[in-house]
C-alpha cells in the first residue's frame, strides 16, 4: 500500500544518504564523457522494519558507509552514458545488497543546461 501524499510504501522504516558526491565518467555526447564529472546522489532505502530500532546494533540496519561503497563500486565501472541506466542499476544492487523493499535514487550533474542549477533524474524502485 502507497501513501498518497508521500508515494513512499506504508509501513516501512527507511535510511538515507543525501549528497554523495562522486566523479564518473558520463554523458550522452562523447565530448562529455572525456573528463570526469562530479554527480550528485541522493539514496533512500526502506524495509519493512528495522531491527535496529530495538536491538540499538548496527548489525540490524543499513549501515550508511555500506551504501556509500556500493554507489562508489557502480561509479567507477559502469559504462552507461546517461544518468537513468546508472540510476537503475544503483537501484537494483541496493534492492538486493541491503534486502530492501524499496529504494529511491536520485542522480544529478550541474553545468549541462545552461539557465539551470541542475538536471537529474529520480527513480524509485519496489520489490518482489
Amino acid at each position: 500500500m502507497t501513501d498518497r501524499f508521500t508515494q513512499t510504501p506504508a509501513a516501512l522504516d527507511v535510511i538515507f544518504v543525501r549528497e554523495i558526491k562522486l566523479d564518473t565518467l558520463i554523458g550522452a555526447y562523447e565530448f562529455e564523457r572525456r573528463q570526469p564529472r562530479t554527480l550528485k546522489a541522493d539514496i533512500e532505502i526502506g524495509r519493512s522494519s528495522l531491527r535496529a530500532c530495538k536491538t540499538d546494533h548496527l548489525a540490524d540496519t543499513i549501515d550508511y558507509a555500506a551504501v556509500v561503497n556500493v554507489v562508489r563500486e557502480i561509479f567507477a565501472s559502469h559504462k552507461f552514458h546517461l544518468l537513468e541506466p546508472l540510476a537503475e542499476s544503483i537501484a537494483r544492487s541496493l534492492l538486493e545488497k541491503f534486502d530492501a523493499q524499496w529504494a529511491r535514487i536520485e542522480l544529478s550533474k550541474t553545468g549541462v543546461v545552461p539557465s539551470s542549477r541542475e538536471v537529474g533524474v529520480r527513480l524509485e524502485r519496489w520489490r518482489g
